[in-house]
């Protein structure tokens, strides 16, 4: 099992910077409160359950680490998480219960996935050891073929994927050592980010003016890494005038950073500027107003480009 669990007092510090933050949140986005309310039961039991989830990742040493990175490669391709299907299995039914409880359309999503299941038409004991970033038809053939919505039985089974693929991911990468990476990828599970943050960093020198690092987040591990700021994530460009941002006055943290080449678009937060530390599935669930804004200026989201 994972140290990175084992300690009650990181359960409780994470809970309530959780809660801390989704008030922050709901201050200023008072429209999300249902949604927020709803969805605060299922970060928490993910955070509830760290000490319950058995993952055994291979040993990664810092020179097997660099060397994979200087390759050009995700710890995914070279390393084996050891995340156990009876530990994916138990926080898949623990998450069935918890969905079951929102409203119908999630209620009968589920209902449907159990009935799926009992009739052996879907076998979550071999379908979620597959789940990876490359791998994400497996969720479009499986929701047709239970006959449930796509979106439903994503977030169900990004649900417990996520906490798992975390632990392994936390594991692996010392969050402050992927100079060797300047990839758009994840460095862990070669996913596409779905969220960038805004830190400025002040220099240890004085009077040396302070300096702003894009941090880009992965929704499927929750690994952050810093990119070029001025770098299209989808196309590579960096031609002066391609990098464009909107923002708005009354949200001066949240705005959209997208390329006038490839119309690829990513929301970005400016940690200065909010209240508690992020969440990401918070983030992601609370500025879906921005996609609205993005979609309706023909911007295409940055994970489509994978």
């Amino acid at each position: 099992m994972s140290s990175y669990a084992s300690s009650n007092g990181k359960v409780a510090k994470d809970l309530k910077a959780l809660e801390r933050r989704a008030e922050a949140i709901l201050k200023a986005r008072p429209a999300y409160r249902e949604m927020v309310d709803f969805y605060l039961t299922v970060f928490r039991r993910q955070i509830e359950w760290r000490g319950k989830l058995v993952v055994h990742p291979e040993t990664v040493d810092k020179d097997q680490r660099r060397h994979c990175l200087r390759e050009g490669k995700p710890l995914i391709a070279c390393f084996d998480p050891g995340i156990q299907l009876a530990s994916l299995l138990d926080l898949w039914m623990e998450m069935k219960a918890v969905f079951r409880r929102g409203n119908d359309v999630l209620r009968e999503a589920v209902d449907e996935i159990d009935r799926a299941e009992k009739t052996g038409d879907f076998n979550p004991a071999s379908w979620l050891p597959e789940q990876r970033p490359d791998r994400l038809e497996l969720i479009s053939d499986a929701a047709r073929q239970i006959g449930v919505d796509e979106s439903v039985l994503g977030t169900v089974t990004r649900s417990v994927t996520f906490p798992h693929w975390e632990q392994v991911a936390l594991s692996w990468i010392a969050q402050d050592r992927l100079d060797e990476w300047k990839r758009f990828r994840c460095p862990a599970c070669g996913g596409p980010p779905a969220l960038a943050e805004i830190r400025t960093e002040r220099s240890g020198a004085e009077g040396l003016t302070a300096s702003p690092r894009r941090v880009m987040h992965c929704p499927f591990c929750g690994t952050g890494w810093a990119v070029p700021a001025l770098k299209c994530p989808a196309c590579d460009s960096t031609r002066s005038g391609d990098a464009k941002y909107y923002y708005t006055a009354n949200e001066p943290e949240l705005r959209i950073d997208f390329c006038r080449s490839c119309k690829h678009y990513v929301k970005v937060i400016d940690a200065g500027k909010i209240q508690g530390r992020l969440h990401i599935g918070l983030e992601l669930l609370t500025t879906a107003h921005l996609d609205a804004i993005a979609q309706n200026k023909s911007l295409t989201p940055l994970e489509v480009s994978a």
